[in-house]
């Protein structure tokens, strides 16, 4: 019986090293003329079956997640979608991850922005890639398969934006904890 656990144990961590060992994402990556490097991936599944997204977070050499979540720090979050999701799936969920990490003041406070960048999110399919871009001074850009769709301005709208995926109620609290580099 131990043998036969310790085999189970033995092929399970391999199948996990092996998921990790296929990243989708380079350890490093140029946008808009910045080099970043990653600080975490995550492979996010919802409701133990479905593989919806990978996502990774990527920083500039020597930055963190605290520099992330202060905003101190330009970043890249991209995705790269393992299922087609429909737009309205995604605008809803994150919805949801706004009202469970926002105050009603922080949610008036970027509500138009979210409205604006709401509008050219798109369905993805399998496949697809999209990221968002923060660059102090300068905003959120959202990308659609490496096409820039929008710029968002305002550091505040990025540190509570963001929090869909980084904050204290993420979308998933091992996603959060992977990106930023803490698991």
């Amino acid at each position: 019986m131990h043998a036969r656990l310790l085999l189970i144990s033995i092929a399970l961590a391999t199948c996990l090293q092996s998921v990790s060992a296929n990243s989708l994402f380079p350890e490093q990556t140029t946008v808009d003329e910045k080099n970043f490097h990653k600080l975490g991936e995550y492979r996010y599944t919802w409701r133990v079956f479905f593989n919806l997204y990978e996502a990774a977070l990527f920083v500039p050499e020597g930055k963190t997640g605290e520099d992330v979540l202060a905003t101190k720090t330009p970043f890249h979050l991209e995705f790269n979608y393992l299922r087609e999701i429909d737009k309205d799936i995604i605008l809803k969920s994150a919805d949801q991850m706004l009202d469970r990490n926002l105050s009603d003041s922080e949610r008036t406070q970027i509500a138009e922005r979210v409205a604006q960048i709401n509008q050219v999110y798109t369905t993805v399919k399998r496949g697809d890639r999209s990221s968002l871009t923060f660059l102090p001074g300068e905003g959120t850009t959202l990308r659609i398969n490496g096409e820039p769709k929008i710029t968002i301005e305002g550091e505040d709208f990025a540190q509570l934006y963001f929090r869909i995926w980084l904050g204290p109620e993420a979308i998933s609290a091992s996603l959060r904890d992977n990106l930023l580099g803490r698991a």
